[in-house]
């Protein structure tokens, strides 16, 4: 079935309020229905709060954290204790996370219980994420992390935190790892169309992941409860600014190459043969001993030679309060069931292990589904006197649904929340997303926008679609295979000309323009967010900045942010966490700054027309297209999104 099966779940009566908005509607069905599985329900009384980039978001986390007097309970897919979550001038210049977590579980007064849950797969962590229990830039021969390594001095913290941390020598934080059994991959590929290659991409998808995002800080005290649902991961290139600066230096160094092999044993050997010599020629003259300069210099021009700052990151988390905390604790604690304390990182080290066939068992959450209270997890069990109503927040009315992707359960809510949003449309849809890679989505938009003209619906729907170059040439097929749907085929040059040397042949359909499919009530741009420096002097003075948000924004009216990506993983194999909110103030608000972050202008009033708005946006995109290829400054943070190279073979 495609996204279109549960349509008729949300049948009933509409009735339009012209007061409230035009196209809001007093009984729009906006919350989650699914028939195959149980979905959270929506929670009253909550408080939203939308973050952008890291500089906001961990800045919040970090105040939080400080202020907690009981728990504090993490899921994130990485974890780098050496981050800094507030920084001075430098990425080195403030308080690391692992040392904040320490701080407040050690303290005479309110030691805090810190539970920090990864995903950890013997065999992915290392091949895929390159991540050991969050040691993002292992040090493991011949493998290193996408982003690059770690300098020295942020290397040796990580190893000797987990160290401590995985040996029991600080009291109150517990570390716990999971992974997603082999088993879950086929019942939660099932339904799903996708391409994939015999070799590249069969090894890729046997690797479901945790990719969870979720803080959850004093749930035993209601009155103080505070989470956070996120995009970010809690790794230090996620930091970044709302105005991606051009090579901020706030930004982490990282290394194209081992810092660890800056200095060969042999040129360490001559070194110091050579000042072995110096010192004693100058001890014969009678001249004062001086400090060798040999290592300092060698290590400087390692630097100038591999070291770079980390690219620019978009990201977007919330800050919930309200009975949406009951969901994100349950979450939590049956999660915390499935896990197993983390192990010495050298035993971890052994990582062909094939990925889900080391005794991994089905979740406990699993085995206990319709059993007795006492089954539950000893967690839950000790929470299990708290009620949503607990949380509700009496001056604050957002409401919210927790959503998710869970292969275990076949849970596949997110995937419903994206194709109830789509059928909800009725002036724009803005996406902000790491991945837009899911054909099924591009598919059922347009059908959507179909049933709305066939019913006498004229005005346009407008679609904004912000991305990444996908960081692999073997997810350009999955892309392109959206960007064909929505107008956008030239913008992806290799995989057009095919197209269109195929459809000369008659062996395929001419790809849609713009143009035609304006005229069937879509008009769709696809741009992707680029920074330069101030006078830019060659093409190494523009830096694209990498797009990790998983946001939707439907007609000022609702929306949704978590960790899913719209593509195959994430609304199927991976597990994910959303949250799906009808509070109107918060999604015109996010909209504004999104809008104003992007381009300068925050675009029309709530409901507004966005008919001048999207043509400002293809203007700014063109512009600054042509100032890239002209040397220009550019003028704001968009620009067409383009590919031009050979597609790899596809993987999901």
């Amino acid at each position: 079935m495609g996204m279109e099966e549960n349509e008729g779940l949300y049948t009933q009566k509409l009735c339009y309020n012209q007061t409230v908005g035009p196209y809001q509607c007093l009984s729009l069905p906006w919350w989650v229905r699914t028939s195959k599985h149980k979905s959270y329900v929506a929670r009253h009384h909550c408080r939203i709060e939308p973050l952008i980039c890291g500089e906001d978001v961990f800045g919040k986390i970090q105040k939080d954290l400080l202020a907690a007097q009981r728990s504090v309970d993490i899921i994130t897919w990485g974890f780098d204790p050496g981050m800094v979550l507030v920084r001075g001038g430098s990425a080195e210049d403030g308080m690391r996370y692992g040392d904040l977590l320490k701080q407040i579980a050690t303290r005479k007064e309110n030691p805090v219980t810190v539970r920090l849950l990864l995903w950890h797969d013997n065999a992915a962590s290392y091949a895929i994420q390159k991540n050991n229990l969050g040691l993002y830039g292992t040090r493991i021969p011949t493998i290193g992390a996408y982003a690059g390594y770690y300098g020295e001095t942020h290397d040796r913290y990580n190893r000797e935190w987990f160290d401590e941390i995985i040996g029991n020598k600080v009291p109150n934080i517990k570390l716990h790892t999971r992974e997603v059994a082999l088993k879950f991959r086929s019942p939660a590929l099932a339904d799903e169309k996708y391409k994939i290659s015999a070799i590249d991409g069969r090894a890729g998808s046997i690797y479901p992941t945790h990719h969870q995002k979720m803080i959850l800080i004093d749930y035993e005290t209601p009155e103080r409860a505070v989470g956070y649902v996120m995009g970010h991961n809690s790794t230090t290139d996620f930091w970044d600014t709302a105005a991606h600066r051009f090579e901020d230096r706030r930004r982490e160094t990282l290394y194209k190459k081992n810092p660890a092999e800056a200095i060969g044993k042999l040129t360490a050997a001559v070194d110091e043969a050579q000042d072995w010599y110096e010192r004693q020629m100058r001890s014969m003259s009678g001249l004062p001993d001086l400090a060798s300069q040999r290592k300092t210099e060698r290590l400087m021009e390692f630097i100038r030679k591999y070291g770079f700052t980390a690219k620019p990151y978009q990201d977007v988390s919330l800050r919930v309060r309200g009975s949406i905390l009951y969901d994100m604790n349950h979450n939590f604690c049956f999660g915390w069931a499935e896990s197993e304390p983390g192990t010495p990182a050298l035993n971890n080290a052994i990582w062909m292990t094939p990925p889900g066939m080391a005794g991994v068992e089905e979740p406990v959450a699993v085995k206990g589904a319709g059993q007795a209270l006492a089954a539950l997890p000893a967690l839950a069990q000790s929470r299990r006197h708290f009620k949503a109503a607990d949380f509700a927040l009496k001056d604050c009315h957002h409401s919210a649904q927790l959503l998710r992707t869970y292969p275990a359960y076949q849970e596949k809510s997110i995937k419903e929340c994206y194709a109830n949003l789509t059928r909800l449309t009725h002036h724009y849809i803005f996406i902000q997303n790491q991945y837009v890679q899911y054909k099924e989505w591009a598919t059922y938009l347009t059908a959507c926008v179909e049933k709305l003209r066939s019913a006498g619906y004229t005005k346009p729907v407008y679609v904004f679609i912000l991305t990444s170059t996908p960081e692999t040439d073997g997810m350009d097929l999955a892309t392109y295979d959206v960007a064909l749907q929505l107008g956008s085929s030239h913008t992806m040059k290799v995989e057009h000309e095919e197209t269109l040397k195929r459809a000369r042949r008659g062996k395929a359909k001419m790809p849609i323009t713009a143009e035609k499919l304006a005229e069937q009530g879509i008009r769709a741009l696809m741009a992707s967010m680029w920074s330069s420096a101030e006078q830019p002097r060659s093409p190494k003075d523009y830096e694209e900045t990498y797009i990790h948000a998983k946001v939707a924004i439907v007609d000022d009216a609702a929306f949704t942010v978590g960790s899913a990506n719209l593509n195959v993983r994430s609304m199927a194999l991976d597990s994910e966490l959303n949250l799906l909110s009808q509070a109107m103030d918060v999604a015109f608000d996010l909209r504004k700054k999104l809008f104003n972050q992007c381009t300068g202008d925050e675009g029309p009033a709530q409901f507004g027309d966005m008919g001048e708005t999207f043509k400002d946006w293809l203007t700014l995109m063109e512009n600054n297209t042509k100032a890239m290829a002209n040397g220009w400054p550019l003028k704001s943070q968009i620009a067409t999104f383009h590919v031009d190279r050979q597609p790899g073979p596809p993987v999901i």
